[in-house]
């Protein structure tokens, strides 16, 4: 490579230099220490002598560099070029070379500089470089190149200060723009979990907005009492009872699209000889005649041959009867040939697996276990065959409520009370219209889709509501609205009832207990809520269950038969009902409970002596009974006074006791020590001859 010679302004020595990379740059004479620019010889007779010597001027002298004697190159043959080492007075970044001894900057504004002339620095600023061709021993440290084969000049690579200003301009800049975009990021991801966390908390704080507002609290004095609603809330939210079973939801598979009534249930158990289910139905009357028969039409086998069956009606345009299509699952495994003998259709060869579709209806074998009867026609049948492993279409409220359901429960009775008043000239005989109208008229329009569940149990009747709300109110408003009319529902029953006149003994007695039992079917249900559903749930002595079912199905079917616009005549009252309540309870009652609950049983006696008579829930708490403990006695035509001391003899109930107040006609049941801790006269019952 050819050398470039560069002559000091000040004392004429010219300096030879490697290459071209170094013109440009500012370095000092090693011979009279003056700084200036390295330029070729022709571009520095255009500059002035007058800017040499300011730039000489402002810069201070740093000491000579010392040099080895072994280091100091001999002069060149020619006398107007000496060859010497030139040291850079300005690099931009730090310079490592062989033993090279590093001395930090000072920081530098990043603002690229406007003349080649920089600000004065420090003489322990400028790095001082060996050149000797020793390598370097430090480890990691960039190696340079002395080029000791070529005349002994460093080849150094060194960065202007015009340059390196524009990169840490940019490296500014890229960082600030980083922290932006990192805080616009932070900034979206908070509102984004504010705006998230808002949605879902939103029906809370609506909810709370919308709430009554509630009453102030009272200051309470010694003799005060506090509201009596506060505990039985409570206590009723805590005592929620439990499923008595835990099956997968019920799925709509296997049938085709467009169900809006599904009745799911278990007839090999609720046809067992001697159960509970059997005693159930025969307490349905004609209804459980129906069932029983309607079965064996459409499923082609005794209900108790049947271990599940779910049947789905699709309903149609008002008036046009409605299709239905039933899951069956036999109590033992299907004889396929046998089956398909009792097919009327023809087999459809899209499938591998049996589908069938003829005239009267379509069919569809799943497994030895499962087959199903649907709708006539090829394409039912192929909608049938499609919903094999993913469920069918339905209506929102019916694919919601679905998800609560349990498959094990006994009976499972699923619709949309919209669809049934629509189809109610086709669902049911038009004698039922007035009770259908009445019932969906005290559910209300609140409700999109009602599902009603019981399960039979040994020992008690589990019953559970499930409504799914509509968009306009909460579940815990909702709740609390059905749980209101339920409770009135005794009341308004007891109005009706009176207005009904039965032809038999028998019938007048079971009617006349209805309001009481609706009484107990109400103080047994507690609210439940979730995410868009309200439920009633309860949990009554086994002997409930029969008892609703028959004084259910005798009041509608004397209802009629009842005029309810036409006023009531008043009755002949007979003897003149006496005027304490002691000689009230002395008339005659016909005692015969079957675990009746207490509150039943106590409600029967009063209604039957006409006498006012209250059961003390909280009293009875103290000593650990409840409302529902099952009663189980047959005394024939006795008093009052003796079936009341008949159930306080009964074992485990002797802390019950009778309270008798002439001034308010009442007759309230307690317990003992309820009544010491407030001077209460416990009543005595008169010694039995």
């Amino acid at each position: 490579m050819t050398s470039i010679a560069v002559p000091c302004p000040q004392c004429k020595k010219k300096l030879k230099l490697r290459d071209k990379s170094l013109l440009g740059k500012k370095a000092r004479c090693p011979n009279c220490k003056h700084a200036f620019v390295l330029q070729l010889p022709e571009t520095a007779a255009v500059q002035s002598s007058g800017s040499s010597s300011a730039a000489t001027s402002t810069e201070p002298t740093p000491p000579p560099v010392q040099q080895r004697p072994e280091e100091i190159t001999p002069p060149p043959s020619s006398a107007e070029i000496e060859e010497v080492k030139i040291d850079l007075a300005q690099p931009k970044a730090p310079v490592v070379g062989t033993s090279a001894k590093w001395v930090p900057d000072e920081p530098i504004e990043p603002v690229a500089p406007v003349a080649p002339t920089p600000p004065p620095q420090p003489q322990n600023q400028f790095p001082q470089i060996d050149t000797s061709s020793s390598a370097s021993s430090s480890t990691g440290t960039p190696q340079i190149d002395t080029g000791a084969g070529s005349g002994g000049f460093p080849n150094i690579a060194v960065e202007s200060s015009e340059n390196a200003g524009v990169a840490r301009m940019r490296e500014l800049r890229r960082k600030n723009a980083k922290r932006r975009n990192i805080t616009i990021l932070s900034v979206i991801g908070l509102l984004l979990v504010v705006g998230i966390g808002g949605y879902f908390a939103w029906p809370q704080v609506e909810q709370s907005m919308t709430a009554k507002p509630a009453a102030p609290v009272q200051p309470q004095t010694n003799n005060a009492t506090p509201a009596a609603p506060v505990t039985p809330a409570v206590s009723q939210k805590q005592e929620v009872a439990a499923s008595p079973t835990s099956g997968e939801p019920i799925r709509l598979l296997y049938v085709p699209a467009g169900t809006r009534v599904l009745i799911h249930m278990h007839p090999a158990a609720l046809w067992e000889p001697g159960s509970q289910g059997e005693e159930f139905r025969a307490c349905l009357g004609p209804l459980g005649i129906w069932a029983e028969q309607k079965i064996k039409d459409i499923c082609m086998l005794e209900p108790a041959q049947i271990k599940e069956l779910t049947i789905c009606l699709i309903l149609g345009s008002p008036g046009a009867p409605p299709e239905y299509a039933a899951v069956i699952r036999p109590v033992e495994p299907i004889k396929r040939s046998a089956l398909i003998a009792q097919f009327d259709g023809q087999r459809l060869d899209d499938y591998s697996f049996p589908v069938y579709s003829g005239g009267k209806n379509s069919y569809m074998i799943v497994d030895e276990n499962t087959y199903v009867i649907g709708p006539p026609g090829a394409d039912r049948a192929a909608e049938m065959a499609d919903a094999r492993e993913f469920e069918s279409s339905t209506s929102p409220g019916i694919e919601s409520i679905l998800k609560q359901s349990d498959r094990d429960r006994h009976l499972t009775l699923v619709f949309d009370p919209d669809e049934v008043r629509r189809q109610r000239d086709v669902l049911v005989p038009e004698k039922a219209h007035p009770f259908l109208n009445e019932f969906l008229d005290w559910v209300g329009d609140d409700v999109e889709t009602i599902s009603w569940s019981m399960h039979l149990n040994p020992d008690d009747f589990y019953s559970e509501f499930t409504f799914r709300n509509t968009t306009m109110i909460r579940p815990p408003q909702l709740a609390n609205n059905l749980k209101s009319k339920l409770d009135q529902l005794p009341h308004d029953m007891l109005e009706g009832v009176r207005k009904m006149n039965p032809g038999t003994v028998g019938s007048r007695k079971v009617i006349g207990r209805y309001p009481a039992m609706l009484k107990a079917f109400s103080m047994a249900n507690n609210e439940k809520t979730g995410e868009r559903y309200a439920q009633l749930v309860s949990s009554l002595p086994e002997r409930a269950a029969p008892n609703l079912a028959l004084a259910s199905l005798l009041a509608w079917d004397e209802s009629t038969r009842t005029n309810f616009d036409v006023e009531v005549k008043p009755r002949p009252t007979g003897p003149k009902l006496p005027d304490k309540v002691v000689d009230r309870l002395k008339m005659k009652v016909d005692v015969d409970f079957r675990r009746t609950p207490l509150q039943e049983a106590f409600a029967y006696i009063g209604e039957e002596t006409k006498t006012n008579i209250e059961l003390d829930g909280e009293a009875l708490k103290l000593v650990g009974y409840t409302k529902n403990m099952p009663q189980t006695m047959n005394l024939g035509m006795v008093s009052g006074l003796d079936a009341i001391q008949a159930i306080f003899n009964v074992k485990d109930q002797d802390q019950l006791c009778l309270v008798i107040d002439e001034g308010k006609k009442t007759a309230t049941i307690t317990s003992k020590p309820y009544a010491k801790n407030n001077n209460l006269t416990i009543f005595a019952f008169p010694p039995k001859p």
